[in-house]
């Protein structure tokens, strides 16, 4: 495989939730994804086997792990770093505006052509 070189301007993005948009590029281990957030936006419980790091660069997001009924529940803010094994059900509710990035490896294949989080 060749280096490739890609401006996030010149890619995609795609809204897979309200508030929520996403760029994302993919190698051969892993993907990185850019996503833009509104506050009050809320990515929806999932999980997926992918283990996932989440990057806060700007604003703050308050995550929630396990079940609805009685998840744990943490804040990160810019400059705070997220880490999700693979499966573990999630979900992500914007408090103030936020821009992060996420690596996911195995890359997410479930991604390509879809718009799901």
């Amino acid at each position: 495989m060749n280096a490739t070189l890609r401006s996030w301007n010149g890619i995609h993005a795609a809204q897979p939730a309200p508030g929520v948009t996403r760029r994302y590029v993919s190698g051969e281990q892993a993907t990185v994804a850019q996503f833009e957030l509104n506050e009050g936006a809320v990515i929806a419980w999932h999980a997926h086997a992918n283990e996932q790091i989440s990057v806060v660069l700007a604003g703050c997001l308050r995550f929630e792990f396990g079940s609805a009924e009685a998840p744990d529940v943490m804040e990160a803010h810019a400059g705070d770093s997220v880490v999700i094994p693979g499966h573990l059900p999630h979900q992500v509710t914007v408090i103030e505006d936020a821009r992060a990035i996420d690596v996911f490896a195995p890359p997410r294949a479930d991604w390509m052509g879809a718009v799901d989080v």
